[in-house]
């Protein structure tokens, strides 16, 4: 496996599954195999964002009522799922997650996993970071927001590498990059607010393959790339966007 990341945040609302979604879609269609968890069991996010409807789940495999290949759904540009259902059936103990994990890893075998973790801080939160080499936080452009983002910034200090923060749903006035920046670490992609965005959860299509020529595609494509290590950009002349890959 290429790398591991957990994206995480401070507080619920942020737009984390969304970042994490559609960034696996774009590493999906630049060629890597790119497996997804939804380790968010009170919201299960993904499976709402990817439209699918899972038969079996992660909170299947933790009981032993799924074999891992059971819980494996393949998405838009073959992007592999293990949702985490959406009825909450018992909290997963961290040593459960990490246990699940590993048994969907070692049949999935991914490129990149993405792992998108509960919000805050609880126990999960701190498998998910542990589980993996890296981690990312998703945040909104408001000082609340970025302080619940410094505090998980700094409790995972030390934990797995940080490889800095998305800011979501920026308006035309807000902080300034710089002193952003300043609180939370180097800002990985700057995405603006995007009505379109609720849209395509409704509709059950990822807004990266429904809107691929938008602004907000453009950041996505900037955080796939951060943790890909390679600059990505869109290739239009196929009927589903699929995503191109250059070396840095």
């Amino acid at each position: 496996m290429r790398r591991s990341v957990a994206v995480v945040s401070g507080k619920g609302g942020t737009g984390k599954s969304f970042v994490t979604c559609n960034t696996a879609i774009v590493l999906a269609g630049a060629g890597f195999k790119t497996l997804i968890v939804d380790a968010d069991t009170t919201m299960a996010s993904v499976e709402i964002i990817y439209g699918i409807t899972p038969q079996k789940t992660l909170q299947d495999l933790v009981s032993g009522e799924a074999k891992p290949e059971e819980v494996l759904y393949s998405g838009p540009n073959g992007v592999l799922i293990v949702p985490s259902g959406a009825r909450l059936k018992r909290r997963i103990r961290p040593s459960e997650l990490d246990a699940a994990i590993a048994s969907v890893l070692e049949v999935a075998a991914p490129d990149f996993l993405l792992i998108d973790a509960p919000a805050g801080l609880d126990a999960e939160v701190l498998t998910a970071v542990m589980m993996t080499e890296a981690h990312l936080v998703v945040c909104n452009p408001e000082i609340t927001s970025l302080a619940d983002a410094y505090k998980v910034k700094s409790v995972l200090s030390g934990r797995s590498r940080y490889l800095g923060a998305v800011l979501n749903k920026i308006g035309r006035i807000e902080l300034s990059k710089f002193r952003v920046a300043n609180l939370i670490g180097p800002i990985l992609a700057a995405i603006p607010e995007d009505a379109r965005v609720r849209d395509s959860i409704n509709c059950g299509t990822p807004y990266v393959l429904k809107y691929p020529e938008s602004m907000v595609t453009k950041q996505i494509l900037r955080v796939a790339g951060a943790i890909a290590g390679v600059d990505l950009y869109l290739k239009k002349e196929t009927r589903w966007p699929g995503f191109l890959r250059r070396s840095k």
